[in-house]
């Protein structure tokens, strides 16, 4: 078993080099609207009121893994921004064994954790990572790296770069669209809708990205509950009033930042969408994270002015073992593309090179590469580009 441990307040071990600059991971586009915070029963979530979000975002299909982060440390360090870590070889990062005991019960034969949440990752560690993707992308970084570490100077809903979620967008984006208790819904919590620790553990350790699916099915998000709990931008006020509020920043300063989702470590009662749990910035605990991005206005305006827009729905199954199905939706008649990628953006093969009309379609992937040779177990990225448009989602070939 392996694992990546990662606190920024201590000196990072050696990992895998990543094979090329880093690939943000699947973003999934949550509209504005208005929702109920709080459902009067969780922790920290007894005060509901009314809370208008008013700009669209995207949020990160699942937590950002250890390979994401790895790769993302490894671009920071080849690039000068950071400065602090000292090495004896190459200066090249891996991922190592973990010599818990709880990883070898949960996986005595062993697992890729590539696949698996980043682990123990604090705060500063969490938006230095959103701050490295924005800089790959050409973009301010969103985070001071000083004093309060302000998101924007405070306006984290006007910054352009990567960021976490407010603690609003978290939970309106967890129970969307229906204020329900749970990501999945309202049926009673088990280890089929979760990773965690109801009598006994689940798993006893992380799972694999994307092993909860459909939490919530209708945004396409993966282990909103469980797994890891999820820091977000806000500092931690527990009792937020009943007031209706727009686009809120939670207090400007404060001890601890907020998190949310439960992990496998912990019971149930921390499942709930409108649960707000608290960490120390400084502390790991058994926190990862999803990325954030407000989207530019600008793009909003063109979606309303044009309706012609492509849809990529979620592979199915997903994981798969031999095929899965890749469906999409066009507007019109054009020549659409779907290529498939390794997770280090090497083309595997191309599924469809040709014109269709407009409406559902979809196309079967076997696990093979252009060669007809099977491809090894991972993660694999798939994409519909039609008309200059482009879009693409993750899946997961396990073997």
């Amino acid at each position: 078993m392996r694992y990546l441990l990662l606190v920024f307040s201590v000196l990072l071990g050696l990992f895998t080099a990543a094979s090329a600059d880093p690939i943000p991971n699947e973003m999934v586009h949550v509209p504005a609207g208005v929702f109920v915070m709080g459902d009067g029963v969780a922790y920290c979530g007894e005060d509901e009121h009314e809370v208008t979000l008013t700009r669209d975002f995207n949020l990160g299909q699942h937590e950002v893994t250890n390979q994401e982060y790895l790769e993302a440390v490894q671009w920071a360090y080849d690039h000068g921004y950071v400065s602090e870590i000292q090495f004896d070889g190459a200066g090249s990062f891996y991922l190592q064994e973990s010599p818990s005991d709880r990883a070898q019960n949960a996986y005595p034969g062993g697992y890729d954790p590539s696949e698996h949440p980043v682990k123990k990752v604090n705060w500063y560690g969490s938006v230095r990572y959103c701050d490295w993707l924005s800089l790959q992308a050409g973009l301010p970084r969103a985070y001071a790296h000083s004093g309060d570490w302000s998101c924007n100077g405070g306006d984290p809903y006007g910054a352009q770069g990567y960021r976490l979620p407010t603690d609003a967008e978290w939970e309106y984006a967890a129970q969307w669209d229906d204020e329900r208790i749970y990501p999945w819904g309202t049926e009673n919590p088990d280890c089929s809708r979760a990773n965690y620790k109801p009598s006994d553990y689940c798993v006893g350790w992380t799972s694999p990205v994307g092993s909860y699916p459909d939490t919530p099915q209708a945004l396409g998000l993966s282990d909103m509950a469980g797994n890891m709990f999820e820091w977000c931008n806000d500092w931690r006020l527990c009792y937020l009033g009943t007031s209706p509020v727009t686009d809120p920043t939670g207090p400007g300063s404060g001890i601890h930042r907020v998190l949310h989702g439960g992990s496998w470590y912990w019971d149930d009662h921390f499942l709930r969408c409108a649960r707000r749990s608290y960490e120390h910035p400084s502390s790991s605990a058994t926190a990862g994270f999803r990325v954030a991005r407000t989207v530019p206005s600008q793009a909003v305006e063109q979606d309303n002015m044009d309706s012609a827009q492509i849809f990529l729905q979620p592979n199915t199954p997903n994981p798969f073992a031999s095929q899965t199905q890749i469906s999409y939706s066009l507007p019109s008649s054009s020549p659409a593309v779907v290529n498939v990628y390794d997770a280090t953006g090497r083309m595997i093969r191309t599924l469809r090179n040709t014109s269709y009309g407009a409406g559902e379609h979809s196309v079967t992937w076997d696990g093979q590469n252009v060669a007809g040779e099977a491809v090894p177990a991972g993660i694999y990225l798939y994409e519909l580009r039609w008309n200059g448009q482009s879009e693409s989602k993750r899946m997961l070939l396990v073997r």
